[in-house]
């Protein structure tokens, strides 16, 4: 018996707000799970494909979320190519018959991302500035040349993270076109 299995991708830059979100959102969404991007691929020394490695983890953990019930899947990381996110997709495809798969891009002014990257900074134990400015604007200067929808539907996350949360499940109520 098959069910409908709802994956939300967060996709976005170093300090946009993508975990602060998936676990907003998966504290809304009875049945979730959020897979938290960051620390599925802290592998050292990294895998020599980073990007197969994650989307296989990702689909073993999936499988057996569905194994034991779960059915949403908050996905948040940083994809740098159209053709990564159809490799999740087509991934996740084969474990189950009726996906709904949403690609969310989040954005933000770059002055308002710089400011919560300091933010975050500030509460974390080992320093990592220069890492991180390197990081956000190599991923800033990706995602800005997104044509479209190509890297998610564009979603600006200037606003509270509750506020935010009830706007994107409005948006996925919506009969797709």
């Amino acid at each position: 018996m098959s069910r409908e299995v709802l994956v939300i991708l967060l996709n976005g830059s170093l300090g946009v707000g993508k975990s602060t979100l998936g676990e907003v959102i998966g504290e809304a969404i009875e049945g979730s799970v959020i897979l938290d991007g960051d620390w599925l691929v802290a592998c050292n020394p990294p895998p020599a494909d980073e990007t197969a490695y994650f989307h296989e983890t990702l689909a073993l953990l999936v499988r057996r979320h569905l194994a034991n019930g779960y059915s949403r899947f908050i996905i948040n990381h940083y994809w740098s190519a159209p053709a990564e996110i159809a490799d999740l997709r087509n991934r996740l495809a084969r474990l189950t018959r009726d996906l709904r798969f949403h690609c969310f891009l989040l954005t933000l002014p770059m002055e308002e991302n710089v400011r919560r990257i300091g933010v975050r900074r500030a509460a974390r134990a080992i320093d990592e500035a220069e890492f991180e400015n390197g990081r956000f604007l190599e991923e800033a200067a990706v995602l800005s040349r997104a044509k479209g929808a190509e890297l998610g539907v564009p979603f600006d996350v200037s606003d509270p993270p509750n506020l935010l949360c009830r706007r994107l499940l409005a948006m996925l109520e919506r009969p797709e076109s």
